[in-house]
């Protein structure tokens, strides 16, 4: 049976995920009072509540005062409390992490207490307690099979971030870029979305330089091939979100050129094959699926260009056929054969 002593526990940390939830709904703060009523509890108890949040850097927490003044006298914790009418807290920022990521061993283990007796939380309970028996036996039961990570070289997590700001305020950039015959260039051009492209590993930065028809468009840049950027001294007029978009929906991976080509593949009913290929294609808006009487399922959409789609064909082996259009499949089938001719060597 819970004790008086969990069931305060249990209390507090409700009211205090309460607390941080309605101070980040309410960017310019809150007062004493209003977080008090909000939550159900006396202002002497809110204020306990976010001194320690403040204190123990849980939240990013500031002070201020409605009536825009000070007290004339330092407010200290176990002298005379202010008004809970005039004293406002705020966050200063909503990008950190709570409450788990910042919980110590022992805070970690009373949240555990409390899961326990709470219905439906097993799966947080074992996630928790593994945290607590320790990184290196956690470490010891994973293995990397693949080499390659969302961030590495050249796609540093930090050049991602300063990418995305120049993306979040649509701000012209321009760029000391190596082009794909490894010769160096500049780019002035109006970033417009970072898209990582999980078949190669790689990010992109998808940006806009006009209207097409001026011999603009979008433009897709390797960040990896990125070598520096700096804000632009001409002007790139930015474009209307819903083209943007349009733009990234029709892409497959990160290709698109301007020719759009329907094409049409048979996948066979085998073993994971269909799964992973409405997975693959969940995005498409062209999408068009129809399923035969063997349980093989013909796949219709239209791509941007066929390269980077024929690879991915390619993974699905004896499992997948390209009936249109005829120049991919004559494609498939002369790579086919020239495996077969390696192979006919060897016996």
């Amino acid at each position: 049976m819970p004790t008086e002593d969990s069931c305060l526990a249990d209390e507090m940390f409700r009211r205090v995920i309460a607390i941080v939830n309605l101070l980040m709904s309410t960017p310019e703060g809150l007062t004493v009072d209003d977080i008090a009523h909000a939550v159900g509890a006396a202002p002497s108890i809110v204020r306990g509540d976010l001194l320690r949040l403040a204190q123990y850097g849980r939240a990013p927490l500031t002070m201020s005062w409605a009536s825009g003044d000070e007290p004339d006298d330092e407010w200290e914790a176990d002298g005379p409390a202010p008004d809970p009418l005039d004293e406002v807290w705020s966050l200063v920022s909503r990008d950190f992490a709570f409450p788990v990521t910042g919980l110590s061993p022992l805070e970690a283990y009373t949240l555990l207490e409390i899961l326990s007796r709470a219905q439906a939380a097993d799966h947080v309970k074992q996630r928790l307690k593994a945290s607590l028996a320790g990184s290196d036996a956690g470490a010891r039961r994973r293995v990397v099979k693949a080499g390659r990570t969302i961030y590495g070289d050249g796609q540093e997590e930090s050049k991602i971030d300063e990418l995305g700001a120049y993306v979040a305020e649509r701000a012209p950039i321009r760029l000391a870029y190596i082009d794909r015959h490894d010769r160096p260039t500049q780019r002035d051009t109006c970033p417009t979305a970072l898209v990582y492209d999980w078949r190669t590993c790689a990010w992109y930065l998808y940006g806009y330089s006009g209207s097409g028809d001026a011999g603009g468009g979008f433009r897709h840049f390797r960040v990896s091939r990125i070598k520096s950027f700096w804000p632009a001294v001409s002007s790139v007029a930015a474009p209307d979100d819903g083209l943007v978009e349009e733009h990234v929906e029709s892409c497959w991976g990160v290709e698109c050129s301007s020719a759009p080509v329907k094409v049409v593949v048979r996948f066979s009913d085998d073993f994971n094959v269909l799964d992973r290929l409405y997975a693959d294609t969940a995005d498409r808006p062209e999408a068009q699926y129809e399923t035969g009487p063997d349980g093989s399922v013909i796949y219709r959409d239209i791509m941007p260009g066929c390269n980077e789609f024929r690879a991915w064909v390619a993974t699905f082996g004896e499992s997948a056929e390209i009936l249109e259009p005829a120049a991919l499949r004559r494609s498939m089938e002369l790579a086919v054969q020239r495996v077969l001719d390696r192979y006919a060597t060897l016996s």
